[in-house]
């Protein structure tokens, strides 16, 4: 986990995590194998090497009753006490035929699992408390299994404890990755609050400076004109103030505007704004994916404001886009923008086909029909996008030329 401290603890990310299935069949064919060894081992006479004639020679039940129990290591995490309670019970028939002793593997791991999974600490304790009695109870039930309390008692608790103490550091590993998110958050939303006040500071300043320097600008410039014509050097003078003024508001808008510089890691934000000048790269891309692209764009006027000219060209970009993905294949399609009446006309007209299987992604404003309706709004203009009958679909937008004072 990153956001931990070098002493912090550490989450275990042993097989039995990563693979959990995958490690509970291993570990079932492990405790298979260990308990017909310990089964063939208790069953030697003393002093007897452990051979394959007396591992062959076990009973078949024996076979039976130590696959059952290994088996049911596959439902430990999901059902550890449903697991427990069928483990007791072929002990239980362990010990009613007289299998002997070596079996008890099984509980160990039983027993480990409980503590690990089960929630309620009262109910583990119970079963653990239970694994014990039939441990003991088998030893009563067949001759053959040797009295052992202190060792049983050992092989039931320490597990469970073990078990225990895992899921108890689990849970406060999650409790910190928890309250290292949530002051995460609360970082990143004190950041976005710093942001905002240092813009509202920033918008003050630029009104309570800046417009102070360009009304005195504008006021020097009125009486330069006044007098030119009568005192040429008192003009000059009044220019001189002008410039000096300029001068300082150029140097508070360096100074303000410096904080609010793009990121320069972003090379979109660095780069210079699209405009319709550029639509004509978005229609060569559009005909590219087999649309037939007719583009009317007239000579613009030179003093075409930014924002219209911006505006302009995301609405045309999402568009291409919507028509790209949403059209169908091989669409027809007119573009056409026009000067009409102090205002940027702009027409956008599609084919659309019965079925229109998705198409690649082209790159897009965000917004959406709402965003462009949002981008004429806020110029004063406005956009309408619907559906033609019987199969065209068009966005008309009328941007003004000059757009409204806010």
């Amino acid at each position: 986990v990153a956001w931990m401290e070098h002493g912090e603890p550490r989450p275990v990310r042993g097989p039995f995590t990563r693979w959990p299935r995958i490690s509970d069949v291993l570990l079932a064919a492990v405790v298979f194998v260990a308990s017909v060894l310990a089964v063939a081992v208790s069953a030697l006479p003393d002093g007897a090497d452990l051979t394959w004639a007396s591992v062959r020679d076990l009973p078949v039940g024996a076979f039976v009753l130590l696959a059952l129990s290994a088996a049911t290591l596959w439902w430990r995490r999901a059902r550890p006490i449903t697991v427990t309670a069928a483990l007791l019970l072929v002990m239980l028939v362990w010990a009613i035929a007289g299998y002997g002793d070596g079996q008890d593997l099984v509980l160990v791991v039983a027993a480990y699992g409980i503590g690990r999974y089960v929630d309620d600490p009262r109910h583990g304790l119970a079963a653990t408390a239970a694994i014990l009695a039939v441990s003991l109870l088998g030893t009563v039930i067949d001759a053959h299994q040797r009295v052992d309390v202190l060792p049983a008692v050992l092989l039931t608790v320490l597990p469970w404890y073990v078990g225990r103490r895992v899921r108890n550091r689990g849970g406060y590993l999650a409790l910190l990755q928890e309250r290292a998110e949530r002051l995460e958050a609360e970082q990143q939303a004190r950041a976005r609050q710093a942001v905002a006040d240092e813009r509202a500071r920033i918008a003050r300043e630029l009104h309570d400076v800046v417009t102070h320097q360009v009304s005195m600008m504008t006021v020097q410039a009125g009486a330069a004109k006044t007098v030119a014509r009568d005192d040429l050097d008192v003009a000059i003078e009044a220019m001189g103030d002008v410039e000096q003024a300029g001068r300082q508001a150029l140097g508070e808008l360096r100074v303000l505007l410096g904080v609010l510089r793009p990121d320069a890691s972003d090379p979109e934000q660095l780069g210079p704004q699209p405009g319709l000048a550029d639509v004509r790269a978005l229609t060569d891309q559009l005909a590219h994916t087999g649309a037939t692209v007719t583009l009317t764009l007239p000579a613009l006027p030179s003093s075409l404001s930014a924002a219209v000219d911006l505006s302009a060209y995301r609405i045309i970009q999402e568009s291409v886009t919507n028509i790209v993905k949403h059209a169908g294949p091989n669409p027809a399609v007119e573009v056409a923008v026009r000067l009409e009446e102090g205002a940027l006309v702009i027409d956008v007209v599609n084919t659309v086909a019965a079925a229109t299987p998705a198409g690649p992604d082209l790159p897009s404003s965000g917004f959406g029909i709402g965003g462009m309706r949002e981008r004429a709004t806020l110029l004063g203009g406005t956009l309408a996008a619907a559906p033609v009958p019987p199969n065209h679909y068009r966005v008309h937008a009328r941007l003004p030329l000059e757009p409204e004072r806010s």
